[in-house]
C-alpha cells in the first residue's frame, strides 16, 4: 500500500476542492498556501493546483509528483482524518525539490501545530 497513490487519497473533484476551500483553515509559506479541513472520509486525502502561471507542463507536472511523493511518504505523520489542498505560487518551479520538501515540511508542520 505504501508504494503507490491511490485515487481515494486524492481530491479529485471540484466540489471536493471548493468545500475543502470552504470549510478549510489557510496556512501560507512563499511559495505555497495549504488548506486543510476535516472529512468524514477513514483516510486523509490531498489535492494539488499548480497554475499555468506556474511555468509549462513539464514544470507543472514535476511540482505536482513532488508534492504527491511528500505526502505520501509522509501520510503516516498527518493525525486525524483531513482534506489538504496545496496550492503552488509563483516562482516555486525555480526551486530544487529538497527546498520544495523542506518548505512543504514546515508549512504542514505549522499546520499540524495549529489544529
Amino acid at each position: 500500500m505504501d508504494n503507490f497513490y491511490p485515487g481515494f487519497c486524492r481530491l479529485r473533484k471540484s466540489w471536493e476542492y471548493q468545500l475543502v476551500k470552504k470549510m478549510g483553515c489557510k496556512f501560507y509559506t512563499p511559495h505555497f498556501v495549504l488548506l486543510v479541513s476535516d472529512n468524514k472520509i477513514n483516510n486523509s486525502r490531498l489535492g494539488v493546483t499548480v497554475s499555468r502561471k506556474i511555468g509549462n507542463a513539464v514544470q507543472r507536472n514535476r511540482l505536482k509528483r513532488i508534492i504527491r511523493e511528500f505526502f505520501r511518504t509522509r501520510k503516516h505523520l498527518f493525525s486525524g482524518l483531513r482534506d489538504y489542498s496545496v496550492i503552488a505560487r509563483r516562482g516555486v518551479a525555480q526551486l530544487t525539490s529538497s527546498e520544495i520538501n523542506l518548505e512543504l515540511k514546515k508549512l504542514f508542520f505549522v499546520a499540524g501545530n495549529q489544529e
